[in-house]
């Protein structure tokens, strides 16, 4: 059987109750990475022991860190002054939180997810993660 819920998900109230959440990056929207923790929380108490969360991420631009994990031969340097060109200069887009794997594994880890598994676009920018929720 599938559930649906809509709500606030730093809210919410559920215990051990979900297989499966899927979260397509709200943390890219929130600067404060203790909110972020907090989601996770939220995220870990909700799901059954061993329950799967799949998230995602935006890892940070060369312009921003020294430890950029894009692979920047993969990415078309036009296209991606474009992109912040309407993202950023014009449109002022509010989902530029970005966070690197390290970081984010390690935001998982602090609130209990383990076997926290990457996967990777081409370009290493938006990669996808998966952790599961302890058994016991």
């Amino acid at each position: 059987m599938v559930k649906l819920h809509q709500g606030d998900a730093w809210k919410m109230t559920f215990k051990n109750e979900f297989d499966l959440i899927s979260s397509n990056g709200l943390n890219i929207y929130e600067p404060d990475d203790e909110r972020v923790t907090q989601l996770y929380q939220a995220f870990y108490n909700a799901l059954k022991p061993g329950g799967k969360l799949v998230t995602s991420f935006l890892t940070p631009p060369p312009t921003l860190s020294n430890s950029c994990e894009w692979d920047m031969a993969a990415i078309n340097q036009a296209d991606l002054l474009k992109q912040k060109i309407i993202f950023v200069d014009i449109l002022e887009a509010k989902w530029q939180c970005f966070r690197t794997s390290t970081q984010t594994q390690l935001r998982l880890e602090s609130v209990g997810f383990e076997q926290i598994e990457f996967i990777y676009d081409k370009a290493r920018l938006f990669p996808t993660v998966i952790a599961y929720k302890k058994i016991g």
